[in-house]
């Protein structure tokens, strides 16, 4: 389990032919190792739940940007979460303005 992380730090080994060099051969059976031993790693700490709506890859390191990448949406959706349930109607301007904005805040998260 020492170099479980393999494939999140190398790139994919090219494909295999019979003339390939022992040495190479290990490293890819080794990436091949580390790639499931990760996939299941993180599919099994993430809730059934949110691993429904990600998609089904058998690439570990893809596996990882993908849900790096829905990590720093749901870290805006916070902040605009936040801005909209502080946001206060301090009585200057239009009324209109301020609801149009609360609308335009909402259809971003």
């Amino acid at each position: 389990i020492v170099d479980i992380d393999v494939v999140l730090h190398t790139e994919k080994p090219t494909k295999l032919i019979d003339e390939s060099i022992v040495a190479q051969k290990d490293f890819d059976a080794k990436c091949e190792r580390s790639n499931h031993l990760c996939l299941m790693a993180m599919k099994r700490t993430i809730f059934k739940n949110i691993l429904g709506g990600l998609p089904d890859t058998n690439n570990a390191k893809e596996f990882f940007t993908i849900v790096g990448q829905r990590y720093l949406v749901s870290n805006t959706a916070r902040s605009l979460m936040s801005e909209l349930m502080s946001m206060r109607y301090d009585g200057m301007g239009c009324v209109k303005e301020y609801i149009l904005k609360l609308v335009s805040l909402q259809s971003n998260i």
